[in-house]
């Protein structure tokens, strides 16, 4: 049992287990097969500088077209355009918070309609992430990308131009297929661009740039929809998605690529390292020509997969049966949820007696919650990858996905106690500040971890069915018992991470062998390279 972690009783590799190091004194009771891998892994890819000794996870391909081959400052860039403009695109969901009693007199309707526009815009969105998801895996994100940009900028327009609420309800629909994609993809856009030991910090990033943006908005919103009308703030939103549509198509190429499988060395078998080293002058030898400029502005590249549109659809439903699947939206999926819950209450509270808040007054509170989601990024960023390395070493040079569990335990020192604090300061009414920082200290648990696909799902359908009833319960209940409860099932969902950090890879291994994907048919499924290039030939 590795640092706390028990070993499957199987004896073959666990996928997302892999060889991290290869170059260090190895602790006692290794097996001399392992003890003797540095030696014959010298010639497999290493990284550079300070990282010479990590070995790369997975191999890059001898490809110069391989993402993973490009200049570090190119896939920096591509990620830093995706998320700048997931920056503007995560800005037009909560773009109703610090105006909700306004739209409510305005609309002549009540707090828990317009809490439903927000709730369909989730619908729209988790619909959107798993077409587009479906489809960026048959042929590439780019397209997906640059038509989701349109649809936000589409969207945003209608809501300048709206008068009447079914009007704003099918704006914020619209909206919500476009935003979608950005929550679902970005994060495995990073997979194709960067390798393990450099992911955690660019997820860090992501995280920063679409949660952070959503809860500074408010902030912005509600001081400019004062001033200036609140159409103004769509006017903004859509003045940025212009250019940053234009960005998009110069400054994002293509970068879902098929390399050979044996590449992967976190999916494959550990035997197969001894086998690619072997096999690298024979795969070398196969030349590809390195794609022009005007060739990375193309749209669409051909086919990634050879498996069907609905096969694609079905997969992320499936992943619903997998441990790490329940455990990620248990914890992230309703840390998310909870912090859009306080989002939907915030006005209704605060714009009645004893506070009577107008739209920039209700704005500034989202100041903390902002604030938190800063810590939180700071501190992602700094320890995922560092504690990722330094368990890695400790583990005689493996790395175990389960290392970044650890980061359970700040959140769990942080944010419950936001979540139940939260719930007495709005109850006893106290000063604007104290359930401000509450807030931030939730918001602390959001931006904590990455999301997939089947967990957006959960997560979208999850707050779009409580913007039904959140409003309804505060009001029957009270914001006191009402975050209680919402914090007593927080507690419990931290406490199962414990028995996901420690029985995690025992599950690997068990759902590997069963393999629901598999037995359903929905396993995914890649053309060669060779095959690829036929079709975009």
């Amino acid at each position: 049992m590795g640092l706390g972690i028990i070993e499957p009783k199987s004896n073959h590799h666990v996928p997302g287990t892999s060889r991290l190091y290869d170059n260090h004194i190895l602790h006692p009771g290794v097996e001399a097969a392992i003890s003797q891998e540095p030696e014959r892994l010298k010639n497999l890819k290493h990284g550079t500088g300070k990282e010479a000794n990590i070995l790369l996870v997975p191999q890059p391909s001898n490809s110069p077209n391989d993402p993973l081959n490009w200049p570090l400052w190119k896939r920096d860039l591509t990620l830093f355009v995706l998320c700048l403009t997931g920056v503007v695109v995560a800005t037009i969901g909560p773009s109703t918070s610090p105006i909700t009693g306004i739209l409510v007199k305005e609309f002549d309707t009540t707090f828990t309609e317009v809490a439903k526009w927000s709730g369909w815009q989730f619908w729209s969105s988790g619909l959107a992430g798993l077409f587009g998801s479906a489809f960026s895996r048959i042929w590439g994100k780019r397209s997906v990308y640059l038509l989701s940009t349109i649809i936000c900028f589409a969207g945003v327009m209608w809501n300048v131009k709206v008068k009447t609420t079914n009007s704003f309800l099918a704006a914020r629909v619209l909206q919500g297929f476009g935003i979608g994609v950005f929550e679902t993809m970005i994060p495995s856009s990073i997979g194709d661009l960067f390798f393990v030991h450099q992911r955690g910090k660019r997820v860090a990033f992501y995280n920063l740039c679409f949660l952070g943006s959503t809860f500074f908005m408010p902030v912005l919103g509600g001081y400019i929809s004062v001033q200036h009308g609140w159409r103004t703030q769509y006017i903004i939103i859509a003045s940025f998605l212009g250019p940053l549509c234009v960005l998009m198509f110069f400054l994002a190429p293509e970068h879902v690529y098929n390399r050979p499988a044996i590449f992967d060395t976190d999916t494959s078998s550990q035997e197969n390292l001894s086998e690619l080293e072997s096999r690298l002058d024979a795969i070398s030898a196969e030349e590809e020509q390195k794609h022009t400029f005007v060739q990375q502005l193309r749209l669409f590249n051909g086919r990634f997969s050879s498996e069907s549109f609905i096969r694609c659809i079905l997969a992320p439903f499936v992943l619903f049966l997998y441990p790490a699947t329940i455990w990620a939206f248990l914890f992230q999926g309703t840390f998310i949820t909870w912090g859009i819950s306080v989002a939907i209450i915030l006005a209704q509270i605060f714009t009645a007696p004893p506070y009577n808040y107008d739209a920039a007054q209700l704005g500034y509170m989202y100041a903390a919650p902002f604030i938190g989601a800063l810590c939180s990024c700071f501190i992602a960023g700094l320890f995922s990858d560092s504690i990722a390395k330094y368990m890695a070493k400790r583990n005689n040079n493996i790395y175990e996905p389960e290392f970044r569990i650890l980061l359970v335990i700040p959140v769990a020192i942080i944010a419950l106690p936001g979540i139940y604090s939260f719930g007495v300061a709005a109850e006893a009414h106290a000063h604007w500040i104290v359930p401000s920082i509450c807030y931030g200290l939730l918001t602390f648990g959001v931006v904590m971890m990455e999301m997939m696909v089947s967990l957006l799902l959960l997560k979208n359908f999850w707050a779009f069915g409580s913007t039904f009833f959140v409003n309804d319960w505060v009001v029957k209940r009270g914001p006191k018992e009402v975050f209680y409860v919402i914090g007593a099932i927080q507690t419990m969902v931290c406490g199962v991470s414990a028995a996901m950090y420690i029985y995690g890879k025992v599950q690997r291994d068990t759902m590997h062998r069963w393999n629901p994907l598999m037995r359903a048919g929905l396993y995914p499924k890649t053309l060669e390279p060779e095959k690829m290039g036929a079709v975009v030939g």
